[in-house]
């Protein structure tokens, strides 16, 4: 196995810095990666209390108009 130092690695980690930053945004998807991995239970309650917040939030603020009982209309900042 080659020995190298750390400044040696850093020499080298900074020689190619821009090439491969220049190839990851090249190569980088413009779309919003997907969640892979699970939310846990505490994150997913959290979020869930956010959302009933927003949306109580929003019917008192009258942004939240009930059309029919399965058809609403929200209107967003």
């Amino acid at each position: 196995m080659k020995e190298i130092n750390f400044s040696e690695l850093n020499e080298k980690i900074f020689e190619k810095k821009k090439e491969v930053e220049r190839t990851i945004l090249r190569t980088k998807k413009q779309e919003r990666n997907i969640r892979t991995r699970p939310r846990d239970k505490n994150e997913a309650e959290i979020l869930d209390k956010l959302c009933m917040k927003r949306w109580k939030k929003a019917e008192a603020d009258g942004k939240v108009k009930y059309l029919s009982e399965r058809v609403w209309y929200y209107e967003f900042d």
